[in-house]
């Protein structure tokens, strides 16, 4: 399987689409105005959706052939990578004031 992040139009969406054997893709999205925490339930979350998604659509063959251990831990890091972009956001330093006299 290949993973690939995505980001939303506003930036309290993230997700990230998914390429299966087959050629199948999925997308699996989020929207948080915060980081998400902790990332591995996170993950186990959305690859849980992803699964579903697959049995739904009767796409037995790839969830067979996919290796969603390191699936997972592929989505963490993803989850991970946007909760560091989201605190970057969140808590940017913002310039010094520069003083003026009056």
């Amino acid at each position: 399987m290949k993973l690939w992040p995505a980001e939303g139009v506003s930036s309290d969406t993230g997700g990230f689409i998914a390429e299966l054997p087959s050629g199948v893709t999925k997308a699996v999205a989020w929207r948080s105005n915060a980081p998400i925490e902790p990332t591995l339930d996170a993950a186990k979350q959305y690859v849980t959706a992803l699964i579903q998604a697959l049995l739904d659509g009767r796409h037995l063959d790839d969830v067979e052939r996919t290796n969603w251990a390191s699936a997972t831990a592929a989505v963490q890091k993803i989850v991970a990578d946007w909760n560091e972009k989201t605190r970057a956001r969140l808590y940017a330093e913002r310039p010094p004031s520069v003083p003026y006299a009056h």
